[in-house]
């Protein structure tokens, strides 16, 4: 599979006054000294910033003279030290942004009574207490970089962060085709709102489910390693803070459009030698998101309103079928003359509403509601998918979410703060195929084994509806020297997913025309999850000794699944089945989670912070998808049963017609046996090891260790060099007790000739292996367990960072690096002794206990990424640009083996009837395609009116017109 990038101009519009304020997680501490050096106790310090609805905020310093003052909101701040028989000092234009502790010490000197001396002070570039890796994306990033205003492309411009697929322009719009995010080797990835996660029960792991308005949060902070107690997971955490709308009305409105005739070509000739038959490109992107907000009653009652409308619809390298809905045809024929296929995705956010009330002095409420859906209608269209196969990812997401925020400073030091989380999301999909002509039924989906194309149908579908109940409570006493943290957050909801057959429950396999497999689905059943408990609890203190300051916590997780009652029942290949299972338990897990750091103010100046870390965060929990779906959705009693597998063809008399008893497990007619004889019936497909689902320690896991050196080089410029490395624990595996090593016949081939292939190609690969024919078709007797049962089992992520961040002067940002990394695995112990990983249950030929490629070092990959604006003064001309090198795709080379070429090494034909086998002949993270260099660019004028101001500019992506080749 291939796809491209195009060049596209983006034209926007941007208006606005006054910005609002918002909420988030900041601080400031430090020591209060005399003109002696001698510590101050019992100096008043206050933080007073328009950005608080209380206005401000209290401390005292204690013994040792230091203060904390926790839980500010990002924006300027003014902090005055008052000490009776001292000046009072005050210090300006504080500027606090994202979580970070800002450091901030002061000298206090005996003075007369009411003198006051105020300073400007400068806002520190780096943090010399957490450990924690953070970059804040604010407004004058959202308004100035070239960018999608899609939080989770915005994250991808940041070091260290990847995505499964590359977004131009905002081409990959909003919904779950956005595709998954990592960071270090890790995919599980989060947004989250006053502590809670914004996700369902069905959200996935490795891309966020939030569907986000922009213009509703006043900031968005992205942490990408070294985190707190307070979250569960090790991934990009996406820490979205609202805006509260503020004393002061202000509004914006933000607008922009581009369509197919704003960009360039760059289908290259190369390209079409590949064998791409169109290139994308952009058939219509635009967005419109205005807000507004400011105060009800001022100082008490706030308010922020917006909306979002945005349309994302992309040409790709797909043509329609001519031939669909044809019953007679089993060939694909591109219709050149309607052009091509198109995913288009649609987001209509109706409304998201923030009120904020400072109820009492000692009491502040905040409640959010949004409600958006996507059409994504269709969405997952590519070079392999006709749009009649694509039916099953045409859906429309309905989501309503509600999010209320309590928080009471009960006094200086202690703060209670409380979050609620309610969602709720609905996923149909169409009960016929849209892509059919009118009345058209049970049309059977085709997919041509040369190319992996896909056409004809849509042998299965589903639905969800997802239910989800989120909390959380936390107690903060803040001393000078200790801010102890502890609470709980909780979590229950459920998915209800539907699997239903859209066209008819099979599906034909072609070589080049020529039928050679069946696949048989059997599934039409309602399977409930209920998430029972998703419970932590934890504790955490950072404890500042001198210029060290200590970072330690302990989190405790709690994990409980269970399954209602549920039938399956009869479908056309499992005529007889009807079987009530009654309502059982899954999986309950408890787990540990040291967290610890440590952060030294090398100087003692502020300015050079060595930072160190090494803790442990368990995987991510989404019952409808992700890492963890085999042990939480996959092992309900109802999905265990054998509802899909394949059979060998031979259509002797070219009629595409099996012409045998599809219902018969065993060889007759034109067919071979089915692999997995227990299907359709009542047998366990998947049967689990209760070590993997009952006690502590069982979840799967990874450890983070971390250190680094950050540097000021200038006021408000910084750099930090870190090194980083993951390993993961509790890794799965299935277990085929059916066979064994002894089952199978070893093999090898010779690689094709390809100046593709390492050296050329013509080598031989060994170590390949057959089940023996009269073990073919066995009952499978598949367990899910530990891959450590088996011997040493690893996976390792190495990496270095190189990053910058500057804000020098007003109107200039600038912040990048580089990543370098490589990824080592070894599962040699498993794969020769167990079966095949978790996923592809059910299909006994994964089993092989071949050691080819079981041991893989990786290759040193490296990312270079760059993002930045300036604004030229005198003529109020902006500038900005994001740069990417990016590694190219791996490339993995799959080569369909026929069975004459292994009959003469194995002595015999492939068992089953096989006409061909698919084999890996290039060890995995060894080849990689051409680097994609990535550079996108914005100028516009800001025109000032008054108390309004307007930008007009003009985006234009991709730059370089690059013609690198997304995926292969």
């Amino acid at each position: 599979m291939t796809s491209r990038l195009r060049i596209a101009l983006l034209a926007s519009v941007w208006l606005a006054v006054v910005p609002a304020a918002a909420y988030a997680q900041a601080s400031i501490t430090g020591v209060v000294t005399d003109n002696t050096g001698g510590v101050l106790p019992g100096v008043t310090v206050e933080a007073e910033s328009p950005a608080l609805i209380e206005g401000v905020r209290v401390a005292v310093t204690d013994g040792t003279g230091q203060y904390r003052i926790e839980a500010l909101r990002p924006g300027l701040y003014s902090v005055t030290f008052t000490l009776p028989g001292f000046t009072t000092l005050e210090q300006e234009e504080i500027e606090l942004r994202g979580t970070a502790t800002a450091t901030l010490h002061a000298e206090l000197r005996v003075g007369v009574l009411e003198e006051t001396i105020t300073v400007t002070g400068e806002s520190p570039s780096v943090d010399v207490q957490s450990t924690a890796r953070q970059i804040v994306l604010d407004r004058e990033v959202f308004e100035t970089l070239p960018a999608s205003r899609t939080v989770n492309v915005m994250a991808n411009a940041i070091v260290g962060v990847q995505r499964s697929r590359q977004d131009v322009g905002g081409n990959m719009g909003e919904g779950v085709a956005r595709g998954s995010m990592t960071v270090r080797g890790n995919d599980d990835a989060r947004s989250v709102q006053g502590g809670v996660g914004l996700h369902g029960s069905s959200g996935m792991s490795g891309a966020t489910s939030t569907v986000s308005n922009i213009a509703a949060y006043e900031e968005v902070t992205v942490d990408l390693g070294g985190s707190s107690a307070e979250h569960p997971e090790g991934g990009v955490i996406i820490n979205l803070i609202p805006r509260d709308g503020g004393n002061v009305y202000s509004g914006e409105i933000f607008a922009n459009f581009a369509n197919n005739s704003m960009q360039g070509d760059n289908f290259t000739q190369e390209l079409q030698d590949r064998g791409l038959p169109a290139p994308d490109s952009v058939k219509h992107l635009s967005e419109f998101n205005p807000s507004f907000g400011g105060p009800i009653v001022r100082d008490e009652l706030w308010f922020h309103w917006s909306m979002r409308h945005m349309t994302a619809f992309n040409n790709v390298p797909v043509f329609f079928n001519k031939n669909v809905g044809d019953p007679t045809k089993f060939t694909y024929e591109p219709d050149i003359a309607r052009g091509q296929a198109a995913n288009e995705n649609t987001l209509w956010d109706y409304g998201n509403l923030r009120m904020t009330w400072q109820a009492t002095p000692k009491n502040k409420l905040a409640v959010t509601y949004d409600h958006s859906d996507v059409c994504q209608c269709p969405r997952s269209l590519t070079a392999t998918r006709s749009p009649e196969s694509n039916a099953s990812s045409h859906q429309k997401v309905d989501r309503a979410v509600v999010v209320s925020q309590w928080t009471a400073p009960v006094t200086n030091r202690l703060l209670l703060e409380a979050t609620g989380y309610r969602q709720w999301k609905n996923t149909p999909r169409p009960k016929t195929n849209p892509y059919l002509p009118a009345g058209t039924v049970g049309m059977i989906a085709a997919r041509e084994q040369s190319n992996d194309l896909r056409y004809r149908g849509t042998a299965s579908s589903h639905d969800t509806l997802d239910r989800v109940l989120m909390g959380s409570l936390t107690l903060s006493y803040v001393t000078g020297a200790h801010a102890f943290k502890t609470g709980f957050s909780y979590r229950s909801g459920y998915i209800e997913r539907y699997d239903f057959a859209l066209d008819a429950p099979l599906e034909y396999r072609f070589r080049n025309g020529v039928p050679n497999r069946i696949s048989l689905f059997a599934e039409d059943v309602t399977i409930r999850t209920d998430m029972d408990a998703d419970h932590g609890f934890f504790a955490q203190d950072r404890w500042t000794i001198g210029r060290l300051t200590a970072n330690l916590g302990l989190r405790i997780d709690m994990l409980r699944i269970s399954y209602p009652e549920t039938t399956l029942g009869p479908t056309r290949f499992a005529p007889n089945r009807n079987i009530t299972f009654p309502a059982e338990d899954g999986l309950r897990w408890q787990d540990f989670e040291p967290r610890t750091g440590v952060a030294f103010d090398v100087f003692g100046d502020g300015k050079t912070a060595l930072k160190a870390s090494l803790s442990k965060y368990v995987r991510g929990t989404y019952v409808g998808s992700g890492a963890l779906t085999v042990v939480t959705r996959e092992i309900a009693p109802a999905a265990r049963r054998v509802t899909r597998t394949t059979r060998s063809w031979r259509d002797s008399n070219g009629d595409f017609i099996p012409d045998c008893d599809l219902l018969n497990p065993a060889r007759n007619g034109e067919c071979r046996a089915m692999r997995n004889p227990n299907f359709g019936g009542t047998q366990l497909g998947l049967n689990v090891d209760p070590d993997v689902l009952l006690g502590w320690g069982k979840r799967p896991y990874n450890w983070q260790f971390s250190v680094g050196v950050q540097r000021e080089l200038l006021p408000r410029v910084s750099a930090e060099v870190s090194y980083w490395r993951s390993s993961w624990g509790n890794i799965l595996a299935t277990d085929e007790r059916s066979v064994s090593a002894a089952d199978f016949d070893e093999f090898s081939i010779t690689a094709p000739v390809d100046p593709r292939l390492p050296g050329g190609g013509g080598y031989v690969v060994s170590g390949l292996f057959d089940i023996k024919p009269e073990k073919f078709g066995v009952p499978e007797d598949v367990v899910l367990t530990f891959g450590d049962n088996f011997g040493s089992q690893t996976d390792v992520w190495n990496g270095v960072d190189i990053t910058v961040n500057a804000r020098p002067t007003p109107g200039v940002y600038l912040q990048g690096g580089t990543s370098t990394q490589r990824q080592a695995t070894d599962n040699c112990d498993v794969v020769t002794k167990a079966g095949p990983p978790p996923g592809r249950r059910g299909r006994l030929s994964d089993f092989n206990p071949s050691p080819l490629f079981c041991h893989v070092e990786g290759t040193f990959l490296t990312t270079v990424k760059l993002l930045g604006s300036y604004t030229i003064p005198g003529i109020d001309v902006q500038v900005s640009g994001v740069l990417q090198s990016i590694p190219g795709p791996e490339i993995i080379a799959e080569y369909t083996a026929r069975n004459s070429e292994i009959r003469p090494s194995l002595g015999r034909n492939l068992a089953g009837g096989q006409r061909n086998l698919t084999v890996n002949i290039v060890e995995p993270r060894s080849m990689y395609g051409d680097r994609l260099n990535q550079i996108d660019l914005r100028i516009g004028k800001i025109l000032n009116l008054g108390r309004t101001r307007a930008t007009v500019s003009l985006d234009v992506y991709n730059l370089v017109n690059t013609d690198a080749v997304l995926a292969m």
